[in-house]
C-alpha cells in the first residue's frame, strides 16, 4: 500500500523571541502559563460577545489542564471514497492515544503521542490521507489565541432538546497559523473558517466545524472540513470534564477524495508512578 504525500497536521504553537516556529510530532503547543481571570457572573447568553469569549477562554485553560493529564483509546478509520460516495478502501486502526505537558519555566509545551494496538486494512493497495491533532481544535479560542480570530454571534440552536450558544469564527492573522498542511515536505498554513456551540451552563465547547477560510487550490487541495464533537467525562467524581469524542475529517482533491473518522473512549487518568528510596550511607 502506498502513502500519499499529503500529511494533514494541526500544529498549535505560540512562538515569543524565535524567528522558527517549532514542530514536535506533528503537535506543538507553547502556551504561556497564566493564572486564570476572575469573571463577572450573570447568564452567558446575555453577555456581549467579548465578555462572552473570555469566559469561553476560562474555559478552555481548564480543559487544557485536565486533558494534557489523561490517556484514552483512539479509533481510527481512513477511507479512500469513490465517485459515488462509497468506500474503496478502508484502514482502521486503534491507539493508546496520549497527550503529553510538559513545563519548562513559564511555557507549556503540549505534545500527541500514539501507540499503535490494531491495524486491518481492506485488500488492495490506496493511497491514504493522515490527519492527526484535531482534538486540540478548542484552541481557537483560548486567550492566546483569540486575537488571531474574527468572532460573532450567530443564532442559538437547539440539539438533542437542549440549547446551545453558537459563535462564528474566522482566522485573520496569517501568522503562526494553528494548523499546516504539510505537503512534499513543505508547510502550508491552513486558516479555519466555520463555527463552534457552546454549552450555556459550562461554557464547554461542544462542537466545532470548520472548513478552508483561505483557497488551498495550488497545492491541489480544493476542500477540506473538519466536524469535532466532544462529550462530557466523569472520573470518579461530580464534576464534568469535555473531552473530545470524535472527528470527522473530508479532504478533496480533483481526483481523490478522502474520510478519515476519529473516535475517542475510555477516558483515564494518566499517572506516572515513581519510586524515590534513600541511599544509606556506607
Amino acid at each position: 500500500m502506498t502513502r500519499l504525500s499529503l500529511t494533514l497536521v494541526i500544529v498549535s504553537r505560540w512562538v515569543r523571541h524565535c524567528a522558527c516556529p517549532l514542530l514536535l510530532l506533528g503537535l506543538l503547543a507553547a502556551l504561556p502559563a497564566r493564572p486564570a481571570a476572575t469573571l463577572p457572573a450573570g447568564p452567558a447568553a446575555d453577555l456581549p460577545l467579548p465578555a462572552l469569549l473570555e469566559r469561553i477562554g476560562q474555559q478552555v485553560e481548564k480543559f487544557w489542564q485536565y486533558f494534557s493529564s489523561v490517556t484514552c483509546t483512539e479509533a481510527l478509520t481512513q477511507s479512500k471514497i469513490g465517485e459515488k460516495g462509497k468506500a474503496l478502501f478502508e484502514q482502521r486502526e486503534t491507539f493508546d492515544y496520549l497527550i503529553i505537558l510538559q513545563a519548562s519555566g513559564m511555557d507549556l509545551a503540549v505534545d500527541e503521542s500514539r501507540i499503535e494496538k490494531t491495524h486491518k486494512a481492506s485488500k488492495g493497495n490506496a493511497s491514504l490521507l493522515d490527519t492527526n491533532g484535531f482534538s486540540i481544535f478548542t484552541l481557537i479560542f483560548h486567550p492566546l489565541y483569540q486575537a488571531r480570530y474574527q468572532f460573532q454571534r450567530l443564532p442559538d440552536e437547539t440539539e438533542t432538546g437542549r440549547r446551545l450558544l453558537r459563535i462564528g469564527f474566522q482566522q485573520i492573522a496569517q501568522d503562526h497559523p494553528l494548523s499546516v498542511l504539510l505537503l512534499r515536505e513543505h508547510e502550508y498554513p491552513l486558516l479555519w473558517k466555520g463555527s463552534a456551540w457552546i454549552d450555556p451552563e459550562s461554557l464547554a465547547v461542544v462542537r466545532i466545524q470548520a472548513g478552508l477560510g483561505n483557497s488551498m487550490t495550488d497545492t491541489g487541495l480544493l476542500r477540506l472540513d473538519a466536524d469535532v464533537t466532544y462529550s462530557d467525562v466523569h472520573f470518579n467524581e461530580s464534576t464534568a470534564y469535555w473531552l473530545p469524542a470524535r472527528a470527522v475529517i473530508e479532504a478533496e482533491t480533483k481526483r481523490q477524495h478522502w474520510r478519515n473518522v476519529h473516535l475517542f473512549t475510555n477516558y483515564r487518568r494518566f499517572e506516572v508512578e515513581t519510586d524515590v528510596r534513600t541511599a544509606t550511607p556506607q
